[in-house]
């Protein structure tokens, strides 16, 4: 199926690209617009689910995703306790920081578009 983005403001397809193959809508775009926002920190679970105000386990799985597609890293302190980053060498990265740059309304109307294809398929 070809994608047609109707955002007619949205300039680049890429990103919407990017967005539609890898089912970024709700908590995970949140959760990138986070990293965008915040490229080079390092954060726990417990410190993620509470900004964005998921449940740990909910978070727990999306850092799960975003790990396998090496989105995110996983580095371990020397007490065991789990810190995430954005992998910014992951060819990703670069949508992800575009991402932060949009307004709230591109951003919302990119994820309504993401939702309508999914919904067509």
């Amino acid at each position: 199926m070809a994608i047609t983005c109707q955002c007619e403001s949205i300039a680049n397809h890429e990103l919407f690209s990017f967005l539609k193959e890898n089912d970024i809508t709700g908590h995970r775009l949140r959760l990138l617009l986070f990293w965008g926002r915040h490229p080079q920190a390092r954060f726990n679970l417990n410190g993620i689910a509470r900004v964005l105000d998921i449940t740990c386990f909910h978070m727990r799985e999306l850092l799960r995703e975003l790990k396998s597609k090496g989105i995110v890293e996983e580095q371990h302190c020397a007490g065991g306790i789990a810190h995430y980053s954005l992998n910014s060498g992951h060819a990703l990265s670069e949508y992800i920081q575009e991402l932060a740059n949009l307004d709230w309304k591109a951003i919302m109307d990119l994820e309504g578009e993401v939702e309508r294809e999914a919904l067509m398929a």
